[in-house]
């Protein structure tokens, strides 16, 4: 199915929620309501997966979903581990690695939609990445940073970073060539 060209879907509304959701998670870390910010990223994690089944079932996949959905996962996840960093929940390498992976994503991106035109899905790895991600941030905000509840998620989801880096940079060097 083409991608439609439209920007006022039910979708993307979602989408757009879920990134306006990070103001109310940031400010319930900052003030060390980790329980609320949790529940709250339980919302936000089940908005992710709505705003895919609203586009596919209404038929409403569009080119600008595709930019809406996972930049709002990228302020939402973005802002959250950097919370976590200052509140000491998160070691500063985990974080970096989860923000330098977004920028790359973010810079492939911009560089496919300037050269070709095209603004691809989200594949599969990245989506798993991404929910090991916010797994690893939900259970920081509930268990101590050396908590084996903390610890195996965040190398799983190194792990998972890395493959779907390894995965995006086939695609786009397919798409260069």
């Amino acid at each position: 199915m083409q991608p439609l060209d439209k920007l006022y879907t039910a979708s993307n509304a979602i989408s757009a929620l879920r990134g306006l959701m990070t103001i109310p998670v940031v400010m319930c870390l900052l003030s060390d309501h980790f329980t609320i910010a949790f529940w709250l990223c339980i919302v936000a994690a089940w908005t992710d997966w709505l705003d895919g089944f609203v586009a596919r079932r209404t038929h409403t996949v569009s080119e600008w979903g595709m930019i809406i959905d996972p930049l709002a996962d990228k302020i939402l996840v973005g802002a959250i581990v950097a919370i976590l960093l200052i509140k000491g929940r998160l070691p500063l390498w985990y974080v970096s690695v989860v923000l330098s992976r977004d920028l790359v994503i973010l810079l492939g991106a911009q560089w496919l939609k300037s050269k070709n035109d095209l603004v691809l899905p989200s594949m599969m790895t990245g989506k798993l990445a991404v929910t090991a991600i916010a797994l690893t941030g939900a259970l920081s905000m509930l268990f101590d940073s050396t908590s084996l509840f903390v610890v195996g998620p965040l190398y799983m989801s190194c792990a998972l970073m890395a493959l779907s880096l390894l995965v995006y940079g086939k695609r786009l060097h397919g798409l260069a060539r």
